[in-house]
């Protein structure tokens, strides 16, 4: 019998004669026994240590996610001076993850990381931007990646390099969605510290940040603290913001303070490819939010509020965007009037009534989805043959309004085009059916 163990899933699928057993962390209690063994060995626990460090040893035990060599590491860390202000600053500033040693965590994952093909450790890299344990799509990575250079968008589908690095056990995988565990975000911060900056603690520090960094995400708790904007003050003079090619911003703050001083920090931007923010308001938008014409992947997200919020009018001046995520966007359904003008834009994520308002859509020619269309009488920009322009389009459309068409010429101008890519055309018209010639026409096409 041969027993074969890999830290890559692809050479399990490759050497296997029976289904591998794929092994997970230790259970929680378990874990924690073993964890406790790890940082006192054959030494007895003091007496105090139930009243003063057991509370701080479990709230270390659940960050390490049942990992044995995560244990191993971190005991001996914690081993060295029995404190609670030095256990505390485990907990709370991570330290167990810049051990250097060859047998800790860091180092002997990073020995896999070494062995992934180059293009694979530059796409790995930027997953430490994301939140930990965030569910991404293969379409928000893959946007992602392009936007900032690292792929080619003519031919980012000829691989898939997120189920390369599920294969090489750096990403997991469920129902389509994609995330990294807590040791691989990690490892991911740490390969791309020089370029890739990650805000997730409001008592982070400038003064360590490489002034290389370029790309930049925020996520962090909803209370303010004065040494936050003390730091954030530095970071501005540290690091080159004018050229920062990625800002996200991943949640909302109720705190006004915050979302103040995050707006503050960032008013020279101007030279960003991705752009993540969360508005409540239409002051919330970035100070030179106008002159971000160099963006390529946009999103958007905002609160429900019963005041409608309107998109900025100035969107439609981003020539270069590819990306445009509305997926959360809970304001007006309205769009600018010159949203057209966004010609080179592939992919616009949005509800149906955001889609249904964008006029002389066919001026779009690159559009991939369009989830709705309404034909208005009389009104310019929302005539069928905008639809004839549309030739990349996939998926499903719906299409509302049949009675306004006015033409035979102009049903057959746009049914030539509606059914090469898609999967699913409705065709929906007023409540008395098909009236005129047009209307049969394009039911039959």
């Amino acid at each position: 019998m041969v027993l074969v163990t890999t830290r890559f899933p692809k050479v399990a699928g490759m050497v296997k004669t029976v289904d591998p057993l794929e092994l997970r962390g230790l259970e929680s209690n378990d874990f924690f026994t073993f964890f406790e063994a790890c940082i006192f060995g054959q030494d007895n626990k003091p007496e105090h240590y139930e009243y003063e460090f057991a509370g701080i040893a479990r709230k270390i035990a659940n960050k390490l996610k049942g990992s044995p060599l995560a244990a191993k590491t971190v005991g001996r860390l914690l081993h060295k001076h029995l404190s609670q202000e030095h256990w505390n600053g485990v907990l709370e500033k991570h330290q167990w993850l810049k051990q250097q040693e060859n047998d800790d965590i860091m180092q002997s994952l990073k020995i896999s990381y070494d062995y992934l093909p180059f293009d694979l450790k530059k796409r790995f890299s930027y997953c430490g931007l994301f939140p930990e344990d965030h569910e991404f799509t293969p379409s928000e990575i893959n946007h992602f990646w392009v936007a900032i250079g690292i792929i080619d968008y003519n031919h980012h589908a000829d691989r898939n390099y997120l189920d390369e690095l599920v294969d090489n056990g750096f990403l997991m995988k469920k129902k389509g969605y994609y995330w990294d565990d807590r040791l691989m975000h990690e490892l991911s911060k740490s390969v791309s510290a020089q370029e890739c900056l990650n805000i997730s603690d409001l008592d982070f520090r400038a003064d360590a940040i490489p002034q290389s960094v370029r790309h930049l995400s925020i996520n962090i708790e909803d209370r303010y603290k004065a040494n936050f904007e003390e730091e954030m003050c530095k970071l501005r003079e540290r690091i080159d913001i004018a050229n920062l090619r990625t800002l996200m911003i991943f949640r909302g703050y109720e705190e006004e303070r915050i979302a103040k001083i995050l707006k503050d920090s960032f008013k020279e931007i101007n030279s960003l490819r991705v752009l993540f923010i969360v508005v409540k308001s239409a002051q919330s938008f970035p100070y030179r939010f106008s002159k971000l014409i160099h963006l390529q992947y946009l999103k958007i997200s905002s609160s429900y509020s019963e005041d409608e919020m309107s998109l900025p009018s100035t969107l439609s001046r981003f020539y270069h965007l590819k990306f445009l995520d509305l997926d959360d966007w809970y304001g007006s359904s309205d769009l600018p009037k010159d949203f057209s003008h966004l010609e080179n834009l592939h992919d616009f994520r949005a509800a149906s009534k955001v889609h249904s308002n964008i006029r002389n859509v066919g001026k779009m020619k690159h559009l991939l989805e369009l989830k709705e269309f309404h034909v208005r009488k009389g009104n310019m920009g929302f005539q069928l043959r905008e639809l004839g322009s549309l030739t990349e389009l996939e998926g499903g459309l719906i299409i509302r309004g049949l009675e306004h068409v006015a033409t035979k010429e102009e049903a057959t101008a746009a049914k030539l085009e509606l059914k090469r890519n898609l999967k699913e055309l409705e065709l929906l018209w007023g409540r008395d059916g098909p009236t005129t010639d047009a209307d049969i026409l394009v039911c039959k096409s």
